[in-house]
């Protein structure tokens, strides 16, 4: 059964969907008490980039997520899978960062994440069995993370994409397949039982490597402009103050610098292992992204 506040679309004989806003406590509880499903994944989450109103993306977040534990504790879960996230961490990490480091949000998003981890520890401590995991930018279908999406869509216009501080540092993602993965190995492994890990790709590419390989993947000539950094900040910082901008400023901080993590901890745990490197993960973005605009009459060339 899936939870959402739009319909999914999926189209499978065993699925069920219900449709409820996560910060409806009492819908919460009555979709959750009158399923009593045995596992409970939690990946609803706003960012603030689709969420502009920062007590609406605090309702969502954290008081979505009490609900959503409130209510897997009274319907006694077997087991309950968290995604939180690694701007947990913030901006200055050690590279590559594990989960033993400090907990530095630069944003709201962050904040209500680590928040969101404390009340998963509460729940822990009155003896539910959790499994929290720190994954960055989760690429592949369905992405609309607006920065990756605006590059897949300028590789396939054909049109240039702006790369700050020449795209020279290593950003790290995973790729959603990858994730799916990691959530059923901690669902069958009770070792994964309190444990806090991360997730990510290996052998991380810089962000020009990955651009290039996206346009020689879409069969267009590769067309960036390097952006300085201070530039690149300027623009950002004005553009963020007039609600233009795709992303926020940490997050262009985080890309004018290598952000990776240390996923030790699940390869030696679950014997998780990424099948994905950034650069498939962002040419399987590419790949729905035409074949969803095909659908549509859209997407062919």
């Amino acid at each position: 059964m899936g939870i959402d506040i739009k319909p999914s679309g999926i189209v499978q004989q065993k699925y069920q969907e219900k449709i409820c806003d996560i910060t409806d406590d009492q819908d919460i509880k009555h979709i959750v008490l009158s399923s009593r499903p045995d596992v409970v994944v939690h990946s609803a989450a706003a960012l603030a980039q689709f969420v502009k109103d920062k007590k609406r993306l605090h309702e969502i977040n954290l008081d979505g997520t009490r609900h959503i534990l409130s209510a897997a504790h009274e319907a006694k879960v077997q087991k309950l899978v968290f995604l939180s996230s690694v701007e947990v961490y913030g901006i200055d990490v050690k590279v590559p960062c594990p989960e033993t480091a400090p907990l530095n949000p630069v944003c709201q998003y962050g904040e209500d994440k680590v928040a969101c981890e404390a009340l998963c520890k509460e729940y822990m401590q009155k003896g539910m069995n959790i499994t929290i995991f720190r994954p960055p930018t989760i690429a592949g279908p369905g992405q609309n993370e607006p920065t990756l999406l605006g590059q897949v869509i300028s590789a396939y216009k054909g049109k240039s994409t702006m790369l700050p501080g020449g795209g020279k540092t290593r950003l790290q993602m995973v790729n959603v397949t990858d994730v799916c993965t990691a959530i059923l190995l901690a669902i069958d492994n009770p070792k994964s039982n309190g444990m806090i890990m991360n997730l990510g790709s290996d052998d991380v590419p810089t962000m020009r490597e990955t651009i290039v390989a996206l346009y020689e993947h879409a069969g267009k000539p590769v067309k960036i402009t390097d952006i300085p950094q201070g530039i690149a900040r300027l623009l950002v910082k004005l553009l963020h103050k007039l609600h233009l901008s795709p992303v926020e400023p940490q997050h262009l901080e985080i890309a004018l610098r290598d952000y990776m993590f240390d996923t030790t901890l699940m390869k030696e745990i679950l014997g998780w292992k990424p099948t994905k490197t950034d650069i498939q993960s962002t040419t399987d973005t590419y790949d729905w992204y035409v074949n969803t605009l095909g659908q549509k009459g859209e997407g062919k060339r």
